[in-house]
């Protein structure tokens, strides 16, 4: 199994490095632990999700039309 380096603050994933290992930021780990999602059982790897992911986006509000005249009026545009 190959051996990865993780960062620990960021979190990164890097291919092993004899130098970069030195850093003393940088953690061994294998790679089940870098990248989790290629040993998932199959049963994971086709779900679905339960919940309506979808959005509304709402109409920009359009302002007072006595406003904006008036502010374009004093900028001179």
């Amino acid at each position: 199994m190959a051996i990865y380096l993780r960062h620990k603050r960021k979190g990164t994933i890097y291919s092993y490095n004899q130098y970069l290992a030195e850093h003393p930021d940088v953690v061994e780990v294998t790679e089940e632990e870098a990248f989790p999602e290629r040993f998932a059982p199959k049963e994971a790897k086709g779900r679905k999700a339960k919940v309506d992911l979808s959005t509304v986006v709402p109409e920009p509000p359009t302002g007072n039309s006595d406003l904006n005249e008036e502010l374009t009026k004093a900028t001179g545009a």
